[in-house]
Protein backbone atom coordinates (compact mmCIF):
# COMPACT_ATOMS: atom_id res chain seq x y z
CA UNK A 1 0.00 0.00 0.00
CA UNK A 2 1.40 3.40 -0.97
CA UNK A 3 1.91 5.72 2.02
CA UNK A 4 0.22 9.10 2.13
CA UNK A 5 2.46 11.91 3.27
CA UNK A 6 2.48 15.64 3.91
CA UNK A 7 5.39 17.98 3.34
CA UNK A 8 6.64 20.01 6.29
CA UNK A 9 9.19 22.80 6.34
CA UNK A 10 10.07 22.17 9.98
CA UNK A 11 10.53 18.61 11.17
CA UNK A 12 12.23 18.50 14.57
CA UNK A 13 14.07 15.54 16.09
CA UNK A 14 13.68 15.60 19.86
CA UNK A 15 16.63 13.22 20.26
CA UNK A 16 19.42 15.13 18.50
CA UNK A 17 17.74 18.50 17.91
CA UNK A 18 18.03 18.42 14.12
CA UNK A 19 15.66 20.67 12.13
CA UNK A 20 14.99 19.82 8.51
CA UNK A 21 12.35 19.92 5.78
CA UNK A 22 10.83 16.72 4.46
CA UNK A 23 7.86 14.38 4.39
CA UNK A 24 5.77 13.25 7.35
CA UNK A 25 3.80 10.05 7.01
CA UNK A 26 0.22 10.81 7.98
CA UNK A 27 -0.90 9.02 11.12
CA UNK A 28 -4.01 9.23 13.31
CA UNK A 29 -5.15 12.28 15.32
CA UNK A 30 -3.43 14.82 13.11
CA UNK A 31 0.02 13.44 13.75
CA UNK A 32 2.84 12.78 11.30
CA UNK A 33 5.75 10.32 11.53
CA UNK A 34 9.29 10.49 10.21
CA UNK A 35 12.75 9.05 10.87
CA UNK A 36 15.59 11.42 11.72
CA UNK A 37 18.23 11.30 8.97
CA UNK A 38 20.96 12.15 11.47
CA UNK A 39 20.42 9.79 14.41
CA UNK A 40 17.68 7.47 13.14
CA UNK A 41 15.27 8.29 15.97
CA UNK A 42 11.52 8.04 15.41
CA UNK A 43 9.80 11.42 15.11
CA UNK A 44 6.13 12.02 15.83
CA UNK A 45 4.78 15.56 15.66
CA UNK A 46 1.69 17.49 14.68
CA UNK A 47 1.08 17.89 10.97
CA UNK A 48 1.48 21.43 9.67
CA UNK A 49 -1.67 23.53 9.42
CA UNK A 50 -3.35 23.41 6.02
CA UNK A 51 -1.20 20.43 5.02
CA UNK A 52 -1.74 18.80 1.65
CA UNK A 53 -2.16 15.04 1.47
CA UNK A 54 -0.06 13.51 -1.32
CA UNK A 55 1.31 10.17 -2.38
CA UNK A 56 4.85 9.45 -1.24
CA UNK A 57 7.59 9.89 -3.90
CA UNK A 58 9.26 6.75 -5.28
CA UNK A 59 12.36 7.10 -3.07
CA UNK A 60 10.43 7.71 0.16
CA UNK A 61 11.42 5.56 3.13
CA UNK A 62 8.47 4.85 5.39
CA UNK A 63 9.23 5.23 9.13
CA UNK A 64 6.83 2.34 9.75
CA UNK A 65 8.82 0.06 7.44
CA UNK A 66 10.73 -2.65 9.35
CA UNK A 67 13.90 -2.05 7.30
CA UNK A 68 14.31 1.70 7.46
CA UNK A 69 17.61 2.78 5.92
CA UNK A 70 19.54 4.76 8.53
CA UNK A 71 22.01 7.15 6.96
CA UNK A 72 25.68 6.34 7.45
CA UNK A 73 26.50 10.01 6.78
CA UNK A 74 23.79 11.93 8.68
CA UNK A 75 22.92 15.30 7.24
CA UNK A 76 25.34 15.06 4.30
CA UNK A 77 22.78 14.57 1.54
CA UNK A 78 20.55 17.41 2.75
CA UNK A 79 23.27 20.04 2.53
CA UNK A 80 23.32 22.28 -0.54
CA UNK A 81 26.25 21.55 -2.83
CA UNK A 82 28.92 24.22 -3.11
CA UNK A 83 30.17 25.66 -6.40
CA UNK A 84 32.44 23.01 -7.99
CA UNK A 85 36.15 23.51 -7.50
CA UNK A 86 39.41 21.61 -7.74
CA UNK A 87 40.91 21.02 -4.30
CA UNK A 88 44.42 19.55 -4.32
CA UNK A 89 44.24 19.02 -0.56
CA UNK A 90 41.23 16.70 -0.84
CA UNK A 91 42.83 14.91 -3.81
CA UNK A 92 45.84 14.10 -1.63
CA UNK A 93 43.71 13.37 1.44
CA UNK A 94 41.88 10.63 -0.48
CA UNK A 95 45.12 8.63 -0.29
CA UNK A 96 45.30 8.52 3.50
CA UNK A 97 41.95 9.71 4.90
CA UNK A 98 39.15 8.92 2.44
CA UNK A 99 36.50 9.00 5.19
CA UNK A 100 37.11 12.76 5.52
CA UNK A 101 37.97 13.56 1.91
CA UNK A 102 34.95 12.03 0.16
CA UNK A 103 32.18 13.77 2.16
CA UNK A 104 33.91 17.06 1.40
CA UNK A 105 34.29 16.16 -2.28
CA UNK A 106 30.64 15.05 -2.46
CA UNK A 107 29.63 18.66 -1.78
CA UNK A 108 32.36 20.50 -3.67
CA UNK A 109 33.18 18.81 -6.97
CA UNK A 110 31.43 17.55 -10.11
CA UNK A 111 31.68 14.86 -12.77
CA UNK A 112 33.53 17.05 -15.29
CA UNK A 113 36.43 17.63 -12.87
CA UNK A 114 36.47 13.98 -11.91
CA UNK A 115 36.68 12.79 -15.52
CA UNK A 116 39.43 15.35 -16.17
CA UNK A 117 41.43 13.74 -13.33
CA UNK A 118 40.86 10.26 -14.82
CA UNK A 119 42.02 11.36 -18.28
CA UNK A 120 45.02 13.24 -16.89
CA UNK A 121 46.23 10.35 -14.76
CA UNK A 122 45.56 7.87 -17.56
CA UNK A 123 48.00 9.85 -19.68
CA UNK A 124 50.45 9.97 -16.76
CA UNK A 125 50.14 6.19 -16.39
CA UNK A 126 50.76 5.66 -20.11
CA UNK A 127 53.83 7.91 -20.08
CA UNK A 128 55.19 6.11 -17.02
CA UNK A 129 54.64 2.77 -18.79
CA UNK A 130 56.54 4.06 -21.83
CA UNK A 131 59.50 5.16 -19.72
CA UNK A 132 59.61 1.94 -17.71
CA UNK A 133 59.24 -0.25 -20.82
CA UNK A 134 62.02 1.58 -22.62
CA UNK A 135 64.25 1.35 -19.57
CA UNK A 136 63.46 -2.35 -19.05
CA UNK A 137 64.63 -3.46 -22.48
CA UNK A 138 67.52 -5.46 -21.09
CA UNK A 139 65.25 -7.23 -18.61
CA UNK A 140 62.58 -8.19 -21.14
CA UNK A 141 65.05 -8.77 -23.97
CA UNK A 142 63.31 -6.10 -26.06
CA UNK A 143 65.01 -3.92 -28.56
CA UNK A 144 63.96 -0.29 -28.93
CA UNK A 145 61.49 -1.11 -31.70
CA UNK A 146 59.72 -3.72 -29.56
CA UNK A 147 59.54 -1.39 -26.61
CA UNK A 148 58.15 1.47 -28.67
CA UNK A 149 55.48 -0.78 -30.20
CA UNK A 150 54.33 -1.98 -26.77
CA UNK A 151 54.44 1.53 -25.37
CA UNK A 152 52.53 3.02 -28.30
CA UNK A 153 49.78 0.48 -27.76
CA UNK A 154 49.69 1.39 -24.09
CA UNK A 155 49.60 5.10 -24.88
CA UNK A 156 46.18 4.80 -26.51
CA UNK A 157 44.85 2.35 -23.94
CA UNK A 158 43.64 5.22 -21.75
CA UNK A 159 40.44 5.22 -23.82
CA UNK A 160 39.88 1.61 -22.78
CA UNK A 161 40.70 2.58 -19.21
CA UNK A 162 38.10 5.35 -19.34
CA UNK A 163 35.46 2.95 -20.66
CA UNK A 164 36.29 0.39 -17.96
CA UNK A 165 36.07 3.15 -15.34
CA UNK A 166 32.56 4.09 -16.54
CA UNK A 167 31.43 0.44 -16.49
CA UNK A 168 32.86 0.00 -12.98
CA UNK A 169 31.12 3.10 -11.61
CA UNK A 170 27.70 2.52 -13.20
CA UNK A 171 27.60 -1.16 -12.18
CA UNK A 172 28.68 -0.22 -8.65
CA UNK A 173 25.91 2.38 -8.32
CA UNK A 174 23.30 -0.11 -9.57
CA UNK A 175 24.54 -2.77 -7.13
CA UNK A 176 24.58 -0.31 -4.23
CA UNK A 177 20.91 0.45 -4.76
CA UNK A 178 19.62 -2.93 -5.90
CA UNK A 179 21.53 -5.12 -3.43
CA UNK A 180 22.18 -2.90 -0.42
CA UNK A 181 19.37 -0.33 -0.64
CA UNK A 182 21.71 2.62 -1.20
CA UNK A 183 21.03 5.83 -3.07
CA UNK A 184 22.23 4.53 -6.43
CA UNK A 185 23.53 7.93 -7.56
CA UNK A 186 25.48 7.19 -10.72
CA UNK A 187 26.81 10.70 -11.22
CA UNK A 188 28.03 11.03 -7.62
CA UNK A 189 29.51 7.54 -7.75
CA UNK A 190 31.51 8.27 -10.91
CA UNK A 191 32.53 11.64 -9.51
CA UNK A 192 34.03 10.22 -6.32
CA UNK A 193 35.56 7.22 -8.09
CA UNK A 194 37.44 9.61 -10.37
CA UNK A 195 39.32 10.85 -7.33
CA UNK A 196 40.36 7.24 -6.57
CA UNK A 197 42.06 6.86 -9.94
CA UNK A 198 45.34 8.58 -8.92
CA UNK A 199 45.74 5.93 -6.20
CA UNK A 200 45.51 3.21 -8.86
CA UNK A 201 48.13 5.00 -10.98
CA UNK A 202 50.47 5.44 -8.01
CA UNK A 203 50.24 1.73 -7.18
CA UNK A 204 50.89 0.78 -10.83
CA UNK A 205 53.98 3.01 -11.04
CA UNK A 206 55.36 1.59 -7.78
CA UNK A 207 54.94 -2.00 -9.02
CA UNK A 208 56.51 -1.21 -12.41
CA UNK A 209 59.44 0.51 -10.71
CA UNK A 210 60.07 -2.42 -8.36
CA UNK A 211 59.98 -4.83 -11.32
CA UNK A 212 62.37 -2.69 -13.35
CA UNK A 213 64.89 -2.04 -10.57
CA UNK A 214 64.67 -5.49 -8.96
CA UNK A 215 65.25 -7.46 -12.16
CA UNK A 216 67.77 -5.13 -13.76
CA UNK A 217 70.71 -7.04 -15.22
CA UNK A 218 68.79 -10.34 -15.49
CA UNK A 219 67.90 -12.10 -18.74
CA UNK A 220 64.31 -13.28 -18.26
CA UNK A 221 64.45 -15.49 -21.36
CA UNK A 222 67.57 -17.34 -20.23
CA UNK A 223 66.87 -18.22 -16.61
CA UNK A 224 68.94 -21.40 -16.80
CA UNK A 225 72.08 -19.26 -17.05
CA UNK A 226 71.39 -17.34 -13.84
CA UNK A 227 73.96 -17.50 -11.07
CA UNK A 228 72.96 -18.14 -7.46
CA UNK A 229 73.18 -14.41 -6.76
CA UNK A 230 70.91 -13.60 -9.69
CA UNK A 231 68.42 -16.27 -8.62
CA UNK A 232 68.36 -14.79 -5.11
CA UNK A 233 67.88 -11.31 -6.61
CA UNK A 234 64.86 -12.52 -8.61
CA UNK A 235 63.33 -14.28 -5.58
CA UNK A 236 63.69 -11.20 -3.38
CA UNK A 237 62.13 -9.05 -6.09
CA UNK A 238 59.26 -11.51 -6.51
CA UNK A 239 58.52 -11.56 -2.77
CA UNK A 240 58.68 -7.76 -2.62
CA UNK A 241 56.38 -7.42 -5.65
CA UNK A 242 53.87 -9.84 -4.14
CA UNK A 243 53.91 -8.08 -0.76
CA UNK A 244 53.48 -4.61 -2.25
CA UNK A 245 50.74 -5.90 -4.55
CA UNK A 246 48.71 -7.39 -1.67
CA UNK A 247 49.12 -4.31 0.55
CA UNK A 248 48.40 -2.03 -2.40
CA UNK A 249 45.23 -3.88 -3.37
CA UNK A 250 43.94 -3.75 0.22
CA UNK A 251 44.67 -0.02 0.31
CA UNK A 252 43.03 0.53 -3.07
CA UNK A 253 39.88 -1.41 -2.08
CA UNK A 254 39.73 0.62 1.16
CA UNK A 255 39.82 3.89 -0.79
CA UNK A 256 37.36 2.82 -3.51
CA UNK A 257 34.94 1.25 -1.02
CA UNK A 258 34.76 4.53 0.87
CA UNK A 259 33.90 6.32 -2.37
CA UNK A 260 31.04 3.87 -2.99
CA UNK A 261 29.96 4.21 0.64
CA UNK A 262 29.75 8.03 0.59
CA UNK A 263 28.22 8.33 -2.88
CA UNK A 264 25.48 5.78 -2.15
CA UNK A 265 25.06 6.00 1.64
CA UNK A 266 25.94 2.38 2.34
CA UNK A 267 28.17 0.91 5.05
CA UNK A 268 31.88 0.41 4.54
CA UNK A 269 31.41 -3.35 4.42
CA UNK A 270 28.77 -2.97 1.74
CA UNK A 271 31.12 -0.63 -0.09
CA UNK A 272 33.82 -3.33 -0.09
CA UNK A 273 31.39 -5.90 -1.49
CA UNK A 274 30.23 -3.41 -4.12
CA UNK A 275 33.86 -2.81 -5.12
CA UNK A 276 34.55 -6.51 -5.53
CA UNK A 277 31.33 -7.24 -7.42
CA UNK A 278 31.65 -4.22 -9.71
CA UNK A 279 35.25 -5.13 -10.52
CA UNK A 280 34.13 -8.34 -12.24
CA UNK A 281 32.38 -6.81 -15.29
CA UNK A 282 35.08 -4.14 -15.48
CA UNK A 283 37.77 -6.84 -15.62
CA UNK A 284 35.81 -8.64 -18.34
CA UNK A 285 35.86 -5.44 -20.40
CA UNK A 286 39.65 -5.26 -20.11
CA UNK A 287 40.06 -8.95 -21.01
CA UNK A 288 37.78 -8.74 -24.06
CA UNK A 289 39.37 -5.54 -25.32
CA UNK A 290 42.84 -6.95 -24.65
CA UNK A 291 42.01 -10.03 -26.69
CA UNK A 292 40.81 -7.84 -29.55
CA UNK A 293 44.00 -5.78 -29.41
CA UNK A 294 46.08 -8.93 -29.82
CA UNK A 295 44.42 -9.72 -33.18
CA UNK A 296 46.08 -8.72 -36.44
CA UNK A 297 45.44 -5.05 -37.22
CA UNK A 298 43.01 -5.80 -40.05
CA UNK A 299 40.88 -8.07 -37.85
CA UNK A 300 40.96 -5.84 -34.77
CA UNK A 301 39.56 -2.93 -36.74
Amino acid sequence: MTEKVAYSQDIVCTSCGMHYAGYLEIAEQGKGMATCPRCGAAITQALPSHYVVQLAPSDYESPAHPHVHISHYPGLYMQPKRPPRFDLRDLLRVMYSPSKAFPSLYLSTNLQRSLAIVVLFSVVSSLASILVTLDAGSVLNFDTKNALEVSARGAVSWLITLFGFLVFGVVGAVLSRGVFGGRGERTSTLTLLGYCFPAYVVLSIILLSIFNVGLRGLDILNMSAWTDAQLEQAMVTGVLLFGVLIIGLIWLVWVVARAFSVANDVSMGEGVLTTILAAIPSAIVFLVVGAVMRLPVGLSL
